[in-house]
């Protein structure tokens, strides 16, 4: 039976690549969508989970597969160093224990890291690397992509150059090569990466770099997994500049204490490394597992996931028969935040039971909004941490809306 189930699904991945081979929808990935992490329905991580996926990049390339490993497993069982959420040189940098949790068990055996080989040295030599390694193994995956580290966008670098540059009018090296590759193999998936950060190297180059990927992204159907955007806001959504910036940021002998140099420059945030001059995502876990929340996204809406968003303006999530839960607002909230919810068929007799309640992290009710007949119609109803008859602490809850068979959750953040 379990060989029939994996065939089965084996099935279903071949029919969704080869129904959407000719197509390469435009998805970006960024800050705004690791929230989404908690809301992938099960049959798109399933489907996620069996594309083979590869991605070839430098040591915090590494770091992010190890954090794909933390969540291969359950979180109680999980090794501490996926789980570390107190910043062990600042600890006014810490974040919530709750930045570092995750549900159930998401495989990613399916999916490999690639160290760059020997011979990749800059970075107009990192481009053709991958290809060489990619064609040759060209049947091997379903997915692939690579990633510019922080040390291909170091001051005087020449890889944001307009002309010399990877959007310059090179033929090697370039994206012009990356999308001819990607136009010659139409039935895979190939995602471009911006660069990852660094405390000290955030530089011209990186932000023009960066934002010229953004803009070709948004002329051209690419799939952008933006992970400079994700490491350069905090989790409550905070831009984060260089070390230029004179903040102090002093632990053991190291220290990050420069004047202001009136420049900001977007930079890997201090909640998310405890380098002071790198960006390695290690000795504090909540930048990893935040990108990794975000990668099982990307791997989501590759795999056919809308993200559940079919108002962008509106941030609605559209359950079966058009009921509607829209997301909290305020979120971030403190003391209090509203939610709004639509049931379909305004104006008929129809009516049906709804509840709305609050959980915790671990799947523990807080409290009960609504368990009550309702008619068709939109309501908002208001969560007030206030009246809640044990003391809240700063982290992430959830809020379920049930109404009839269907059901939907969505995440919202407390910060005190």
């Amino acid at each position: 039976m379990l060989q029939r189930m994996n065939r089965n699904i084996y099935l279903a991945v071949m029919i969704f690549l080869i129904s959407i081979a000719s197509v390469q929808a435009q998805i970006t990935v960024d800050h705004n969508s690791v929230a989404l992490f908690d809301s992938i329905p099960q049959q798109y991580k399933s489907l996620a989970q069996n594309l083979r996926m590869m991605f070839m990049d430098r040591s915090v390339g590494q770091n992010i597969y190890e954090g794909l490993q933390c969540l291969s497993s359950e979180y109680s069982s999980a090794n501490n160093q996926c789980k570390r959420y107190i910043h062990t040189g600042v600890p006014s940098y810490s974040v919530d224990s709750t930045e570092v949790y995750w549900n159930g068990i998401w495989d990613c055996s399916n999916w490999s890291y690639e160290g760059w080989p020997d011979n990749c040295g800059n970075w107009n030599e990192k481009l053709p690397c991958f290809i060489d390694f990619v064609q040759t193994r060209i049947d091997s995956y379903d997915v692939a992509g690579f990633q510019f580290s922080y040390l291909e966008v170091m001051p005087g670098s020449s890889i944001a150059d307009p002309v010399n540059g990877f959007f310059g009018n090179g033929n090697t090296g370039t994206a012009s090569q990356y999308q001819g590759f990607i136009n010659s193999h139409t039935d895979k998936k190939m995602i471009w990466f911006t660069t990852s950060l660094a405390r000290s190297i955030g530089s011209v180059e990186s932000q023009s770099f960066n934002d010229q990927l953004r803009q070709y992204a948004l002329q051209n159907d690419i799939i952008l997994f933006d992970v400079a955007d994700i490491l350069s806001h905090t989790p409550w959504g905070t831009p984060c500049y260089d070390n230029r910036d004179g903040v102090a940021y002093t632990f053991g002998s190291n220290s990050e204490n420069y004047p202001d140099d009136g420049i900001e420059i977007p930079a890997i945030c201090q909640e998310y490394t405890t380098e002071t001059e790198g960006g390695h995502l290690g000795s504090v876990s909540s930048g990893k597992i935040r990108v990794v929340k975000a990668f099982w996204v990307l791997m989501a809406r590759i795999a056919g996931w809308d993200g559940g968003i079919t108002s962008a303006n509106e941030n609605v999530i559209s359950l079966p028969e058009n009921l509607k839960l829209y997301q909290n607002h305020p979120n971030p909230f403190n003391p209090s935040t509203k939610i709004k919810f639509e049931i379909p068929g305004v104006g008929s007799s129809n009516s049906t039971n709804v509840t709305l309640k609050i959980y915790n992290v671990l799947g523990n009710e807080i409290t009960t909004l609504i368990n009550e007949v309702k008619a068709p119609g939109t309501y908002e109803v208001e969560f007030n941490t206030t009246s809640v008859e044990r003391k809240l602490s700063s982290g992430v809850y959830f809020y379920t809306l049930t109404a009839g068979n269907f059901s939907q959750t969505k995440k919202l953040v407390l910060i005190k």
